[in-house]
């Protein structure tokens, strides 16, 4: 056997009889603990970036939320990048396009815009923006106060794909497409009501900016689960679908006082809190957040959420949408 062993070596193969009781589990596997960037460490690093980082490379002031226990992989957790963004008021960033997607959470914002193939989505606290994969974006604050937020990128996904590329200068012949996604956002706004034209859709949300406002009114409005939660999907208005092909996103509302079902899934998240305190138990790790921390969900990690003040607000970006795509979605609640 050992000299069969070799002769399959040298024939670059491999024997999988060796390795399979390794490789098939009976349940899937956790690769890290969660984490969290508390936003009252991170704020002055974020203020020091807008003072430091200019020119050319104010372009991308951004501060990556590195998970280290992904070694020198620059990731936040399976499958999602996370990171700051600070612009500056008067500051306007070239527009720019790439394979990855990405989600925004505005933390900071008075009215500045990003612009998602030539549409204006203005900026303010609270709000969700999608910049999707391979569309024209730049960012523009044309406001007094600076911008900030959370990216949330597929970046990870795209790079094991080996499928990260772009464009970062526009050229004189550069358009914009005409499709439903160009539609003022204000004809999706209302549920169950999408314009009707001729024009093509798209593989991602024909909404681009989901308001706080708007995700406030409906989760007030949800059905009270069980556990206090209120919860509601960013969806795309027009087929009911996830906001991007590699993202899923939810704003969810908890109670004082009341822990939510203690749940797991194989999808990984990001965590934003837009208001109020509260803890968070991720597997064997207890979090404690306030307004603007971030924190991980790695995949099948038994979690159970409580909010310690009147109101809690959080909004939960993960891969779901990937998963569910190629039926590898699985999910559990508990018993007790």
């Amino acid at each position: 056997m050992d000299k069969f062993l070799q002769e399959i070596k040298e024939k670059d193969l491999a024997p999988l009889w060796e390795v399979y009781q390794d490789l098939v589990l009976n349940e899937p596997g956790r690769s890290e603990s969660s984490l969290m960037w508390k936003w009252a460490e991170v704020l002055p690093l974020i203020e020091k970036s807008a003072t430091l980082v200019k020119g050319h490379d104010a372009d991308h002031r951004v501060l990556m939320l590195k998970n280290p226990n992904f070694e020198n992989k620059i990731t936040t957790t399976t499958n999602i990048l996370a990171a700051f963004q600070c612009v500056n008021p008067g500051e306007e960033t070239p527009p720019h396009r790439h394979t990855p997607a990405a989600t925004r959470i505005i933390l900071e914002g008075v009215g500045g815009g990003t612009y998602v193939d030539g549409k204006r989505c203005d900026m303010y606290k609270g709000d969700l923006i999608i910049t999707p994969n391979w569309t024209w974006h730049c960012h523009r604050n044309d406001t007094n106060e600076r911008a900030v937020w959370l990216d949330i990128l597929d970046i990870p996904l795209v790079g094991a794909l080996d499928a990260v590329f772009g464009e970062m200068d526009m050229t004189a012949d550069t358009y914009f497409p005409e499709n439903l996604a160009q539609i003022d956002d204000k004809a999706f706004e209302l549920g169950g009501l999408s314009p009707i034209n001729n024009l093509k859709g798209v593989g991602y949300s024909h909404r681009l900016r989901y308001a706080f406002k708007d995700a406030l009114f409906a989760a007030e409005k949800a059905p009270v689960g069980e556990d206090g939660l209120r919860s509601i999907a960013y969806t795309n208005p027009v087929d009911g679908s996830g906001i991007l092909p590699t993202h899923d996103a939810q704003f969810c509302l908890l109670s004082k006082g009341r822990m939510t079902a203690k749940r797991r899934s194989t999808a990984n998240a990001i965590g934003i809190v837009l208001k109020g305190a509260g803890i968070s138990k991720i597997g064997s790790v207890t979090h404690e957040w306030t307004e603007h921390d971030v924190f991980t969900i790695p995949h099948w990690s038994w979690v159970t959420h409580e909010a310690r003040s009147n109101r809690a607000f959080l909004i939960f970006i993960s891969d779901r949408q990937v998963l569910e795509n190629l039926n590898l979605f699985r999910e559990e609640v508990a018993k007790d």
